[in-house]
């Protein structure tokens, strides 16, 4: 099988998720409220994948799989999933929520810290999508890597977003939050033991 089919049947299962969601649309599986759980579903696997890429690095280090892809490759469909699913969440939000209206988008921002800092989440996610080719890798060379650091600050940014969003019921956000520690001290220990 070649790479390029190997790289488009990663990015069919991580279509997944979206058909799935498109397929409840259609049949009104929604629930009471449809937004929220278009807003909510999209949300959390925007974090699935931030935390899924977040773990290959880990992974290849510490277990040493064999990928049927280049495992830079794989990072890279994972990351612009997680920049889909979040567009697809910020689109929801701005269409139904705010009714495409820019000075409500605004107003909400100014006004509500947890909305603040999703946006801030998504404009940090924006500059890894663009650059994540090839041929910003060599274009950027060092500053690449520094620029694709971003992605802790915005997985902690998107979890806090979370938690702050639910207030009471922090488990979720909590286990999340876990998950993301485990990754940071993994990635720690690794350097520790290069040293």
């Amino acid at each position: 099988m070649s790479q390029a089919l190997k790289i488009t049947l990663l990015s069919l299962i991580c279509s997944v998720p979206a058909i799935s969601l498109i397929h409840r649309l259609f049949t009104d599986q929604l629930g009471a409220n449809p937004v929220e759980t278009l807003e909510h579903f999209s949300g959390d696997w925007t974090i699935y994948f931030l935390l899924l890429t977040l773990s290959i690095s880990p992974l290849q280090y510490y277990f040493r799989p064999r990928w049927p892809i280049p495992m830079h490759l794989v990072r890279r469909v994972l990351g612009l999933s997680a920049f889909a699913y979040a567009l697809i969440h910020l689109s929801v939000y701005f269409a139904f929520d705010m009714g495409l209206s820019f000075n409500d988008t605004l107003v909400d921002i100014a006004e509500r810290p947890f909305i603040l800092i999703g946006m801030l989440a998504f404009l940090i996610l924006i500059p890894l999508a663009v650059t994540s080719t090839s041929g910003w890798q060599r274009r950027l060379k060092r500053r690449w890597s520094q620029l694709h650091k971003l992605i802790y600050l915005l997985t902690f940014l998107g979890i806090l977003h979370y938690a702050l969003l639910v207030k009471a019921d922090l488990f979720q956000p909590l286990a999340y939050l876990s998950l993301f520690a485990a990754l940071m001290l993994a990635r720690q220990l690794k350097g520790l033991k290069r040293n």
